[in-house]
């Protein structure tokens, strides 16, 4: 209600002006046209929101006004990935990524009755060394306001280890780091490294890399000959530019429409490797391609929706 202090706090996987559910997506038109809808009907106070995927700046990157009550701070800028980090060796499996870590373990240590929003945001940024940490909208609210107004009571329930907390914090910028559409190949490549040799698990492990790796040569090539078909198309060149630079996205309307597509006829945008390249839709609707066009390169490149076993 408009009394309300909301802090929406987001982890998975993204891509350029989307973000990742384990079903569906959400574009970044969709988030910024919901929230001022919010805004505008009083249904709160004030917001923060903290958002961990990668290209997570592209959501909100002109987009979230400055005047609607919302701090807003991203893992990384409109064109990079976010990184996983913590790899624990018993699980077998990344515990957290860097920016999250990082504000988490900051609101452990800090008095966040006393550390402002902004503050906690420089804290971030300078620990989070593998990805540019964004801040976006209202950033006076972010001066002005105290972590612990959105991210609960100053009460602690259990006293921190405020030294190791640092020692942590700090161990992240020596820390092997992996970017998030590379989680799964690490991932499986760590569990192959510590397998016994000519063991039933390590050869099982050594197919299920060879797969992933094969996988993201398969996606990578059908998106670029979708890209490639769309130009042809529109009888332009420009495929070097559209596959290779991150342009700025501005055309949602078309990107949306193009990456619905795609998830019909091609394959789930919930795979990691079809999310790191999607960029590639984005370039060819920013270089003016009509999303019909793009369109009918789906149709005519994926005459089969691909499916991956994970």
């Amino acid at each position: 209600g408009p009394d309300d202090n909301v802090f929406i706090y987001f982890t998975d996987h993204g891509a350029v002006g989307l973000v990742a559910f384990p079903h569906g997506v959400l574009h970044a038109k969709q988030l910024n046209e919901t929230i001022t809808k919010m805004y505008n009907e009083k249904k709160y106070k004030q917001m923060v929101i903290y958002i961990e995927a990668c290209e997570s700046g592209s959501m909100l990157e002109g987009l979230l006004p400055d005047n609607i009550n919302i701090y807003a701070t991203t893992a990384s800028n409109a064109e990079e990935s976010s990184y996983a980090c913590y790899y624990d060796e018993k699980r077998q499996t990344y515990l957290g990524d860097v920016y999250s870590v990082v504000w988490m373990e900051d609101s452990d240590a800090e008095k966040i009755d006393q550390e402002t929003l902004y503050q906690q945001f420089l804290v971030t940024q300078k620990y989070t060394n593998t990805s540019h940490v964004m801040q976006y909208g209202d950033l006076t609210l972010g001066q002005t306001h105290n972590v612990s107004e959105f991210q609960g009571a100053t009460q602690q329930i259990y006293k921190p280890n405020h030294n190791l907390l640092k020692k942590h914090r700090n161990a992240l910028l020596r820390r092997d780091a992996v970017p998030t559409e590379d989680v799964r190949i690490a991932i499986v490549s760590r569990r192959l490294a510590a397998a016994e040799d000519n063991s039933v698990k390590k050869q099982k492990l050594e197919r299920e890399l060879a797969q992933l790796y094969n996988d993201r040569s398969i996606i990578a090539s059908r998106i670029e000959q979708i890209a490639s078909k769309a130009l042809s198309i529109n009888r332009g060149g420009y495929l070097e530019i559209v596959t290779e630079k991150h342009m700025k996205l501005t055309k949602y309307d078309c990107y949306q429409s193009v990456t619905e597509h795609i998830h019909e006829k091609c394959f789930d945008l919930q795979n990691e490797f079809v999310l790191n390249k999607l960029y590639i839709m984005a370039n060819l609707c920013e270089i003016g391609l009509r999303d019909f066009t793009t369109k009918q390169a789906v149709d005519e490149i994926c005459n089969e929706r691909l499916h991956f076993d994970y």
